[in-house]
């Protein structure tokens, strides 16, 4: 049994839990348990192969890949002093937070993968994200009218998983995907279709028109472009690409009814923001006021917060007492992470997150890791409108991924040299 936490044995295992844990975050709307499982065999497997081997495959790298595991700890220190009223709502986020332990955990205990065991990873991504992509499009052209007239309502097409989670796990399998291709680090058969692929999703991208998922997808492709303006091999290679991505964006303005409806509801969102009871109704409006009622909970708790646990009650108390005129059912929590947690943890549990989620990129910056820079770009735009990392899918969105781009890898294995000829 133990055979199988050999070195190249825990590579292919790890290996495969990490595939279905990208699979099942695109199937855990309908087999929910999948992406634990998944989690669950990476820690496993690290386990076993530290207790076969009698060594953690990451010692070195261990302050950059552990540090996610103080936002663990920043849960449960600040739930268990709240413990007696809310024993369940701790519990429950206990187990929901476990990714942000054991990932980290799992990372730190198994060896280093190949690159090309790393890039078939990215590549898993791009399929899964391009496989969702082709059965939203097709619900799409199906339903064209209706979904087309939803784009005015604030409403967005059907997507697995949910649109704000896939806009960015889009973003990102464009962006790593890009840098894949141009660096040439794919075998030569996926070369042209994963350049295939990654300029779908690009174009798809538009057609979903999610607000979020685009600005990280062209903040992280700035980024990207900078960082090859700088390679003196990469420049003139730059141009047709970035002109030809420029038609395509023009392109998609004029054909793609969701993206020019999504332009035109935000337009009358951002007018009404002065009116209190259009946070019923409009989603810029309303994250607008889940922010105020937010800094009145931070302006009574500073420097610790209410606790995460006792968040939502709070939060419906300063709705009912600061604005009335908003519906119960459009009550929201803080579309922020930064907000969220200020709230929750106060400025103390702030820093401790700050610190603790981009140690890592400071890391990842003196390595010269463009990958880890470009998801950490993704992530860090989607916490100033969403709490990304409060929910399951979430959290494997926004720490997963950023793992996997900072685990460092040993060379790519290469070909043996062919016998010499006799005689």
């Amino acid at each position: 049994m133990w055979s199988i936490f050999s070195e190249s044995g825990a590579r292919k295992l790890s290996l495969w839990f990490s595939s279905l844990v990208i699979a099942g975050i695109f199937l855990s709307s309908v087999i929910r348990i999948v992406p634990s499982i998944g989690i669950a065999g990476l820690f496993v497997t690290g386990v076993g192969y530290s207790i076969r081997q009698r060594r953690i495959g990451q010692r070195a790298h261990g302050p950059m890949l552990l540090s996610f595991v103080l936002i663990y700890l920043l849960h449960a220190i600040t739930g268990v002093a709240h413990y007696e009223a809310t024993a369940d709502a701790l519990g429950q986020d206990l187990v929901l937070q476990l990714p942000l332990l054991l990932l980290p955990l799992a990372f730190w205990l198994l060896p280093p993968w190949r690159k090309e065991q790393r890039n078939a990873l990215w590549l898993v991504l791009i399929g899964c994200c391009l496989l969702s992509a082709l059965g939203s499009t097709v619900n799409y052209v199906v339903n064209y009218e209706e979904i087309s007239q939803d784009y005015l309502h604030s409403k967005i097409m059907p997507t697995v998983p949910d649109y704000i989670r896939f806009s960015l796990l889009v973003s990102m399998a464009v962006l790593v995907g890009t840098l894949l291709f141009i660096k040439k680090e794919l075998p030569a058969r996926w070369h042209w279709p994963t350049g295939a692929a990654v300029l779908l999703l690009y174009v798809f991208q538009h057609l979903l028109a999610v607000r979020s998922g685009l600005i990280s997808m062209y903040a992280g492709g700035v980024v990207l472009l900078a960082w090859l303006g700088w390679q003196p091999t990469y420049r003139r290679a730059m141009l047709r690409p970035v002109a030809a991505i420029v038609a395509m964006a023009g392109l998609s303005l004029l054909l793609f009814p969701t993206l020019q409806n999504k332009i035109l509801i935000t337009r009358e969102d951002a007018s009404v923001i002065k009116s209190t009871s259009a946070a019923n109704y409009y989603s810029i409006t309303a994250r607008v006021y889940s922010y105020k009622v937010a800094w009145a909970i931070i302006r009574e708790h500073p420097v610790f917060g209410v606790s995460k646990v006792k968040l939502n009650s709070e939060i419906a108390k300063q709705y009912g007492s600061l604005y009335p005129q908003i519906e119960k059912q459009h009550y929201l929590m803080p579309h922020n992470q930064f907000i969220y947690n200020l709230a929750a943890y106060g400025i103390v549990g702030l820093l401790v997150f700050i610190l603790s989620f981009y140690y890592p990129l400071g890391v990842a910056l003196r390595q010269r890791n463009i990958a880890a820079l470009l998801l950490y770009v993704v992530i860090s735009i989607s916490f100033l409108v969403e709490y990304t990392l409060e929910t399951q899918i979430g959290i494997l969105t926004g720490v997963f991924f950023i793992l996997l781009a900072l685990v460092p890898t040993v060379p790519a294995r290469r070909p043996s040299a062919a016998p010499a000829a006799r005689g």
